[in-house]
């Protein structure tokens, strides 16, 4: 028997445009609907991160919720935590982290109801660090998710002679911190592939794994891989393989053993790992856009945690969450992912994300002149090194 643990991340960012959402809607999210209630032997573990579950709600699609707590209710899906606008958590200072964590929650609880009961939790892009770790716990969540890499060590191959990564994970142990906090490590080879198909073909090999654990993009489903369909269904009923939540494989899972994981994200590489650059994509020494992202997210932090008085700070707060997203900050790192994923360069998208930034600052009235003038000045960095950048390619 082959137990396969499915973690899917539903996110969209919040500054994505009412077309986007739509079309995911119509390629992805209803037919993950139509595909569960079809397949009632299927069980995920899920992350609806809450700046899309509210603006679903907005944008008209209450019923599609509510199918989703009903499949819930059934018991084939486990809810995960998360941070409500995918922030790159390690970066942020404790305060915003465990906020953005309790406006997670709470626009959850209203969209799922009292099913909504997540032990687990999802890190925005998998960014841990060990401080993420001690907060996680510290609210109660009982297990996180991480990307093998974070338990990697260099090795040495006899055959080519070349250092080479070495993933020390075995599914068959239930790994933990020191702190108590229960890790579920997923599968990076196999979560960069068209999943169903990947399993379909480990079945046909002598030597089957007994957990296969993998997290990707729900979106993947049908936004990317629109005909996946006939190989998913055709995996799950297939008797030698079930289904587990990763709640399911940890009570399954007893022997256990303590780790202490490496800062890390699910892009990283043993490159970056190895410099001291954890999460390069969204905060790389090298890269001057990052850095003028980084000096006014900083000081749109500090004047809205210093300002709550202030008559306009909800609309300041809107902003400030929508302009800490990950993508901004992961368009403006001009990475190449070959065949994986699109070139990570957009101006556009870091010009909004840092436009939003911005106008956190523009926003509250109480503030000095001389604040709102120190924010014009780095966005205007931000601005001219994007476009600079952008018509020199």
């Amino acid at each position: 028997m082959l137990n396969w643990i499915n973690i899917l991340h539903f996110y969209q960012p919040p500054t994505v445009s009412d077309e986007i959402i739509n079309e995911v809607v119509k390629s992805s999210y209803k037919p993950w609907v139509d595909f569960l209630n079809k397949h009632r032997n299927l069980k995920i573990t899920l992350n609806f991160t809450a700046c899309l579950t509210e603006r679903l709600k907005r944008s008209g699609y209450k019923k599609l919720l509510k199918d989703f707590t009903k499949i819930a209710e059934r018991g084939q899906i486990e809810f995960l935590e998360s941070a409500a606008f995918h922030p790159i958590l390690p970066l942020l200072p404790e305060q915003e982290i465990v906020k953005q964590i309790k406006i997670n929650q709470q626009i959850n609880k209203e969209c799922f109801g009292k099913i909504y009961k997540p032990q687990g939790f999802f890190l925005p892009e998998l960014a841990y660090s060990n401080k993420v770790g001690l907060i996680l716990k510290k609210l109660g969540y009982k297990y996180i998710i991480l990307d093998e890499i974070a338990l990697s060590q260099k090795h040495k191959n006899t055959k080519t002679r070349k250092h080479e990564n070495k993933f020390l994970i075995n599914n068959n142990v239930k790994y933990k911190l020191s702190n108590g906090l229960f890790v579920v490590f997923r599968n990076r080879e196999i979560s960069n592939t068209f999943v169903p198909q990947t399993i379909i073909n480990i079945l046909k090999q002598k030597k089957i794994p007994q957990h296969i654990i993998t997290a990707t993009d729900g979106e993947l489903y049908g936004h990317r891989y629109w005909n996946w369909y006939p190989a998913y269904s055709y995996l799950i009923n297939k008797t030698q393989v079930k289904t587990l939540t990763a709640s399911d494989y940890l009570k399954k899972t007893k022997k256990q053993k303590t780790i202490k994981p490496k800062a890390c994200s699910w892009e990283s590489d043993t490159k970056e790992l190895k410099k001291k650059i954890p999460y390069a994509l969204w905060q790389h020494p090298k890269n001057k856009i990052h850095k003028f992202l980084w000096q006014l997210s900083g000081l749109a932090l500090k004047l809205n945690w210093q300002n709550q008085e202030d008559p306009n700070h909800f609309a300041s707060r809107l902003h400030l969450e929508k302009g800490l997203a990950s993508c901004t900050f992961w368009w403006a790192s001009n990475k190449d992912f070959k065949k994986l994923s699109p070139h990570a360069w957009q101006p556009t998208q870091v010009e909004i994300g840092a436009t939003e930034l911005l106008n956190s600052i523009r926003s509250l009235e109480k503030i000095k002149p001389l604040n709102k003038i120190a924010a014009e000045k780095i966005f205007s960095q931000i601005r001219n090194l994007i476009w600079k950048k952008h018509w020199q390619k």
